[in-house]
């Protein structure tokens, strides 16, 4: 079994962030201002682990909560908002 390069290992954690944008998670470690948490996502079928940061960055966001996910840091980090903030069209 031969190691994958680590430029095709970032390439392919940058496709799974960005699949993941759109989809509802739960927060698994608190996201607090500066610094980064940690969410589980639904992802194929299973679910996987990605570090977040709020999309607003004075906002604490506490374990348990659940959060879509509005954007791709790269890698496997994504940027987050409460559900409780979500507005829905009628």
């Amino acid at each position: 079994m031969s190691a994958e390069p680590a430029d095709e290992w970032e390439a392919r954690a940058e496709r799974v962030a960005l699949d993941v944008v759109g989809k509802l998670g739960r927060v698994t470690a608190d996201i607090t201002p500066g610094h980064l948490g940690e969410v589980l996502i639904e992802v194929r079928q299973g679910t996987e682990r990605f570090l977040a940061r709020s999309s607003d960055s004075s906002v604490t966001i506490r374990k348990h909560a659940q959060v879509i996910v509005v954007g791709s840091l790269g890698g496997r980090t994504v940027e987050v908002e409460p559900t409780d903030n979500l507005r829905l069209p009628r």
